[in-house]
């Protein structure tokens, strides 16, 4: 028996009745399913999902949708990063005020060197994008594994100054965790060339936006691309919708009329495999976060 229901719509009588779960509900609303075994995620992130307390059983089977979204988020980073090498926003304000203004200061991606700050299904087509375009590929990861062919340079997680201090253009794509969160610091932000471009779509809670607004006036950065940011809707009065080296979009990164479809492809494979009590794809770890 399958209900298709707007989240808004979601009774707690359909809750206490599901066994499995496909979208995204109100955590606060999990304890009230008393017969939920396996939990299904819109989303790649998980990390509003990962307190067990949110469930009304211990054995939960919580599983994510990584692979729907590297597509368009990666796309989405190269937007970023081409809006700023070539003044796109400046010339979109001349537009508006019908000016015409030639802008000589523009920067080439080709020959660059790009750090991708974890090397997940967002990290790795960012990577391959970026190795086909020309550039020098960095990567940061947590696990050791064998370095792909796209990647030029592999690091762990200890090592991330290294591919921070060489990078053009840094691009952070890590869920956020205990592990993770403020791993971008102040003195990180110091460390990074003073013509850096970093971009964010991961989670805001990755960076020490302070010290970000500190790092984007003073200039040790040349400029970021955030479509994530602390907190969520960004404040009226907060400095980066002032900042004229910081492009932002709201958390639409991941957007795309193809994800139901991708979203679907990996809900039906995994119900095939609850189904027959096989070993299901996207598991996330409750310890790690994702």
């Amino acid at each position: 028996v399958v209900t298709v229901v707007p989240r808004k719509e979601v009774t707690e009588e359909m809750l206490a009745k599901a066994e499995i779960i496909f979208g995204l509900p109100k955590p606060s609303d999990l304890i009230k399913a008393k017969n939920l075994r396996w939990l299904q995620l819109a989303s790649a992130g998980a990390d509003r999902y990962i307190n067990k307390n949110l469930y009304a059983e211990n054995d939960i089977i919580l599983t994510n949708s990584s692979g729907v979204y590297g597509i368009p988020i990666a796309e989405h980073v190269f937007a970023m990063i081409l809006s700023f090498n070539r003044n796109l926003q400046d010339y979109a304000l001349l537009k508006k005020e019908k000016r015409w203004n030639l802008i000589y200061e523009a920067r080439e991606f080709y020959g660059s060197t790009v750090s991708v700050i974890g090397l997940g299904d967002i990290g790795r087509e960012v990577a391959k994008r970026a190795k086909a375009w020309g550039a020098k590929v960095l990567a940061v990861k947590r696990n050791p594994s064998p370095k792909p062919d796209y990647v030029d340079e592999l690091y762990m997680t200890e090592e991330i100054d290294e591919a921070l201090i060489q990078a053009d253009y840094i691009v952070l794509t890590l869920p956020a965790t205990d592990k993770t969160r403020g791993i971008i610091t102040e003195e990180r932000l110091r460390i990074m060339k003073p013509d850096a471009f970093l971009v964010n779509i991961g989670r805001g809670e990755l960076v020490d936006q302070e010290a970000l607004i500190k790092a984007l006036r003073n200039n040790w950065i040349g400029g970021a691309g955030l479509d994530v940011m602390t907190p969520e809707p960004l404040p009226e009065d907060s400095p980066l919708w002032d900042l004229p080296n910081v492009i932002i979009t709201q958390h639409s990164s991941g957007l795309s009329k193809k994800n139901d479809e991708r979203r679907m492809e990996i809900f039906t494979d995994n119900l095939k495999r609850y189904l027959n009590n096989e070993k299901l794809i996207n598991l996330v770890d409750f310890c790690e976060g994702y």
